[in-house]
């Protein structure tokens, strides 16, 4: 019984009723794509350099969408695009670079840099702000 209704229904109808529908599909496609931020959260995008004449190595990256970084526990600075870069000494042998991101809802992102140092650099000993070897 119902369906013959719906058959009857003239083309007026048929137009209004499929327009209302293409037009709350859109908003919600639009809505969607608008507040994807809170679903996705923060990424993290980052290389690490080392130089090879020494034990420091170079980070750098972008966080999109993150409040705080953090390198091994230290907060850095970033620009409001995410762009960061910062330097780390690592040991000889194994190191792991971790990095921290957070954004303003508190959703958070974790990436892992493990190096592996085979070379022995020489190291430095620092008392009161001066080097002492």
């Amino acid at each position: 019984m119902q369906l013959k209704t719906i058959k009857n229904k003239n083309i007026k109808w048929w137009v209004g009723t499929v327009s209302c529908i293409i037009l709350f599909l859109v908003i919600g496609i639009f809505g969607y794509e608008k507040m994807s931020f809170l679903f996705n959260g923060v990424k993290i995008e980052a290389s690490i350099e080392k130089n090879s004449d020494s034990s420091l190595a170079t980070i750098k990256g972008v966080a999109s969408k993150a409040t705080y970084i953090s390198i091994n526990g230290r907060e850095i600075f970033i620009t409001k695009s995410g762009d960061f870069s910062e330097s780390v000494v690592l040991l000889p042998g194994f190191s792991v670079v971790t990095i921290n991101a957070r954004d303003k809802f508190g959703k958070t992102a974790l990436k892992k840099f493990e190096v592996v140092t085979e070379e022995n650099s020489s190291s430095f000993a620092f008392k009161n702000g001066e080097i002492v070897n």
